[in-house]
């Protein structure tokens, strides 16, 4: 059974950056973090939601480096680039409607 993802704002910033990091430099925790403005608080619980659904992968720096602790990389998968790529175009189905004018309501004296 496939897992159901909810395409909040912070999710679908997350897809943004993964779908467009190359494969030879992906991106890592913190860099999503400061490349879509949320914390940690959220982009962590972000990335871990994408993972179960099975629509990002990650594998850890190797080897660590000396310097610094060593790096989580996330990567988007076919599986979510297809999932990422529906939800791109439903979004532009829906844009023209959120452009209308509301209806108006009442009358003007």
């Amino acid at each position: 059974m496939a897992v159901k993802v909810r395409l909040t704002a912070a999710i679908m910033a997350v897809l943004d950056i993964l779908a467009a990091s190359p494969s030879d430099n992906p991106a890592w925790g913190l860099l999503l973090c400061e490349a879509t403005g949320y914390g940690p608080g959220t982009t962590y619980p972000a990335l871990n939601r994408l993972l179960k659904a099975g629509w990002i992968e990650d594998h850890w720096e190797d080897p660590p480096p000396e310097d610094r602790p060593r790096r989580r990389f996330y990567m988007i998968t076919t599986t979510g680039r297809a999932a990422y790529e529906a939800a791109l175009r439903e979004r532009e189905q829906r844009r023209p409607s959120w452009l209308r004018p509301a209806p108006q309501t009442g009358s003007a004296t």
